[in-house]
């Protein structure tokens, strides 16, 4: 009897020895230590779902995309006046989704873009984003469905996204709202469109944006070279194979990729940007990229604020279900936004 339950205790041991050393695998990095809870989904999403898009159709991608945008996410938070309509504007249809806090007057707006590699993602995807953030910063938010790549190549989406500003510029007061407080935010491909459509927005020099809020954007699609992409390329959220693909997808014409629309990070002029927060994950191959950028603006005098989430990836703001560094980060961002409404006021 004594030799069993010594012989169990040594199992148990080994086990425990055992686990413990595949965690610690799991969770180290070479820059930086990844949520043992998130480490852990991870690799077995990895192992039962493997990620690669390759020799998938586009209906498959998308399919897997919207998946892991909503996996790890909570239920939406209740919200009641939430509108989707049609907006017609420069001969183009945009569907949108329109969250109002409450019924009130002249309310600041958000224009938000959604993530998804400009191919995937949707109004439903990041639906819960939008409602915590109109209940938070009490801000009407427009979100965009912008149309898709590969249907509709670079620049079709950021014109989309672009005319949305435009057209809430022009008729905010249909909707309640204030043109003289209006911001611009987005993750990851919408960080991306998001941050191209205040360099836009600047060149053209007819709109205002009080700020913008870049939640992990790609800012650079020419070349993953950086730092973060040689620590991160492969292990986590986004493969550089698959990051290529889907760049193959929206920007076909690789000399279009270098075009500061399409790569923010190369603009040569970041002088009259509007004041910025930029959101990088630790875990992120487009980590490097994101604080480069917000260096860039600092550089030309914006005011700028970065904020490192440590210990989760690539994709977290949407993973509320298994990180509060999601909710953590919404309602940094919704204090940032009601700080920069009140700044112009």
């Amino acid at each position: 009897m004594k030799r069993n339950i010594k012989m169990i205790g040594v199992v148990l041991f080994i086990v425990i020895i055992t686990a413990f050393f595949i965690i610690k695998n799991l969770t180290e990095t070479s820059d930086g230590k990844i949520n043992t809870y998130i480490a852990v989904n991870l690799q077995l999403e990895k192992m039962f779902n493997p990620k690669s898009i390759q020799g998938k159709s586009i209906e498959e991608v998308r399919e897997h995309l919207n998946k892991q945008s909503t996996k790890w996410s909570k239920k939406p938070i209740p919200f009641s006046n939430i509108k989707n309509i049609t907006i017609e504007v420069s001969s183009e249809k945009i569907p949108v989704r329109i969250y109002t806090p409450e019924d009130s007057e002249k309310l600041p707006i958000i224009i938000y873009s959604h993530g998804g590699s400009w191919i995937g993602g949707s109004l439903d995807t990041h639906d819960n984003v939008c409602r915590k953030l109109s209940q938070n910063t009490k801000a009407i938010v427009i979100s965009v469905d912008y149309c898709l790549a590969p249907e509709n190549p670079f620049p079709a989406g950021l014109n989309n996204v672009y005319n949305i500003l435009k057209w809430t510029y022009e008729n905010a007061e249909s909707i309640n709202g204030d043109k003289k407080h209006i911001a611009i935010s987005g993750d990851s491909s919408g960080g991306n469109l998001s941050a191209a459509v205040a360099l836009m927005a600047r060149d053209k020099n007819d709109l205002h944006i009080d700020c913008q809020v870049l939640i992990y954007p790609s800012t650079n699609i020419s070349e993953l070279n950086s730092k973060s992409w040689s620590y991160f390329s492969n292990d986590f959220n986004i493969s550089t194979e698959d990051m290529e693909k889907y760049i193959s997808l929206y920007v076909p014409r690789k000399e279009d990729r270098k075009n500061p629309y399409a790569s923010p990070l190369l603009a040569k002029d970041f002088k009259e940007l509007p004041d910025t927060l930029v959101i990088t994950a630790e875990i992120d191959p487009l980590r490097s990229e994101d604080e480069a950028y917000a260096e860039k603006l600092k550089e030309a005098g914006i005011q700028v604020d970065v904020i490192r989430y440590d210990g989760v990836t690539h994709g977290f703001i949407t993973m509320d279900k298994i990180t509060g560094k999601a909710d953590k980060a919404l309602n940094q961002i919704s204090s940032y936004l009601q700080k920069e409404f009140k700044k112009y006021k």
